[in-house]
């Protein structure tokens, strides 16, 4: 009888530890998922910082660009240059010599399908498992780019993506840029 009364015991006691609610000081399940939730108001702010400076690109205004580009900037052009980051100085002086060069400079963002032109930012990953993260940095942006070149008068477009990281203060830091830079002197070149 003493062996079945320890045995109900321990099976009680090991019934009270197991289940524990949620959230308890020794589960941290409930912590972890908290803090790996993704940070939309984040990402949306970024968002938007990326979409205005895109936007003062599409209306030429250089100064707002440059305002909205830290001074410790970093960036990959989109031509190979040996991998080599660039600094500010010359990232501006890429977007002004488009700003002197194209007229009616328009970015159509998304992901061109089939059917439809899907969403065109992203951030965070799932994969791969070592390095996923639901951090709204690394803002992935996809879409088109079109112009009319000023000397020629022709109509020019080239599908572009973008990875922009930004600062605190919605600054860019840091970007790398993918477009076929020869497919553009291409069109400009065409009879």
């Amino acid at each position: 009888m003493k062996t079945q009364l320890f045995t109900l015991f321990v099976t009680g006691l090991c019934a009270a530890f197991a289940c524990q609610p949620a959230g308890d000081s020794t589960d941290n399940t409930a912590t972890t998922v908290e803090s790996n939730a993704p940070d939309y108001a984040a990402f949306n702010q970024k968002v938007a910082a990326i979409r205005s400076f895109l936007q003062a690109h599409c209306d030429e205004d250089i100064t707002t660009q440059s305002n909205m580009v830290a001074d410790t900037f970093q960036w990959s052009p989109p031509q190979y240059n040996g991998n080599q980051w660039l600094g500010k100085e010359e990232y501006v002086a890429a977007l002004q010599s488009y700003h002197d060069n194209y007229e009616n400079i328009t970015f159509t963002e998304g992901i061109v399908t089939p059917d439809s032109t899907a969403n065109g930012v992203w951030a965070g990953s799932i994969f791969p498992e070592g390095t996923a993260t639901s951090e709204p940095n690394a803002i992935r942006v996809y879409g088109t780019w079109s112009a009319t070149h000023s000397a020629t008068g022709k109509e020019i477009g080239v599908k572009w993506f973008g990875i922009s990281w930004l600062n605190d203060d919605n600054q860019l830091v840091q970007m790398t840029e993918y477009w076929d830079v020869h497919g553009l002197a291409a069109q400009v070149a065409e009879q």
